[in-house]
């Protein structure tokens, strides 16, 4: 079912929360220094479909502050070209976070190619062949790290590029990391299937900027060095996606109320797990507790049975000694008698 087609089943949603509540835009972003997630099915160890992508990041927890992908802001994103055949399309996006104290950023690549393609694209000869059509599409995203890291890697990846478009978001409008998986998310559902000649590299690319735009936009003006070169292959245009951006507006923000749930639902999930491990070691504390009592407790009444024998003891030697001075006693009194009797 397409995405015009589920918009039309939605009718009966009824609510949406505006807008995502940023605890923290006026402090330092969080500390995510790639970014990165590993899929083991993915076409490489920093890369991962989508889909894939959304789900890591929404079941993401932190204990102090929450998904730190629903705060870690998109600055940027930029449209570029590859040279040569088959002119694949691809974006970046410059996601803001914090290391070590410093301002920092993360670079993010998201393009379309057929399912089982190797991510080097100088491979891609065949990406534009009829029988690559009405095969499955592999929507991805790939991890780079820093932009000084991600220049030679891009290089590989790609070999040779050209910059097209750049927008920048300012912070007050400018989407998480999160949205735009969610984003990413609807555009691969709103054609999952790879189409020659209407839903491509060129139609994701085009797509997915067209919508972030709509859905987050900003009061500065695109930078565009070579607009018209967007959505063509050898020069010919391959057509409009505006159905489709619109097709994905619309479907946002019941999607991102979804997202929203499933964040609760990590967020109860986590919060029970630490509630469960705080009363075990709660139990745990108190029969090591009671454990301690109970040894205290012993040795108090092994003191105390020591003390008694101890003064019991005493008794009996100072009854002895009692015993002995009362004979010495009458032994001198004997003596004394006796030397009475002599002397009278």
């Amino acid at each position: 079912m397409s995405l015009k087609q589920d918009r039309r089943n939605r009718s009966w949603i009824s609510r949406f929360l505006a807008s995502f509540r940023r605890v923290f835009m006026s402090e330092p972003p969080p500390g995510l220094p790639a970014l990165k997630f590993h899929c083991p099915n993915g076409p490489d160890i920093n890369s991962a479909s989508v889909l894939s992508w959304r789900s890591s990041m929404a079941d993401s927890w932190d204990e102090a502050q929450g998904n730190l992908y629903a705060k870690c802001l998109l600055a940027r994103m930029e449209y570029y070209k590859c040279g040569g055949h088959p002119e694949h399309e691809f974006l970046l996006f410059y996601f803001r976070h914090w290391i070590d104290g410093c301002s920092a950023q993360a670079v993010v690549s998201a393009d379309r190619a057929v399912q089982g393609q190797r991510c080097s694209l100088t491979q891609s000869s065949e990406l534009l062949s009829p029988s690559s059509s009405n095969t499955n599409a592999y929507d991805s995203v790939s991890i780079y790290g820093s932009p000084h890291d991600a220049t030679p890697q891009l290089q590989v990846r790609y070999t040779r590029y050209s910059k097209l478009c750049t927008f920048d978001f300012p912070s007050s409008s400018a989407p998480s990391a999160l949205q735009v998986s969610t984003v990413l998310s609807l555009v691969h559902r709103q054609a999952p299937a790879y189409h020659l000649y209407e839903n491509q590299c060129y139609w994701f690319s085009s797509t997915v900027w067209g919508s972030l735009k709509e859905l987050f936009p900003s009061d500065q003006d695109s930078e565009c060095e070579n607009h018209r070169a967007r959505a063509r292959y050898r020069g010919v245009a391959l057509g409009s996606p505006t159905e489709d951006i619109k097709a994905v507006c619309a479907a946002y923000q019941p999607e991102w109320q979804k997202i929203l749930e499933t964040l609760e639902r990590v967020k109860c999930h986590h919060e029970a797990e630490e509630a469960k491990n705080r009363q075990k070691l709660r139990m745990e504390f108190e029969v090591e507790n009671e454990q301690f009592r109970q040894a205290q407790q012993a040795e108090i009444e092994r003191l105390r049975q020591t003390e008694i024998c101890m003064q019991a003891e005493n008794a009996q030697q100072k009854a002895e000694t009692e015993r002995v001075r009362r004979v010495k006693d009458a032994e001198i009194e004997q003596l004394r008698a006796r030397l009475a009797a002599l002397e009278g």
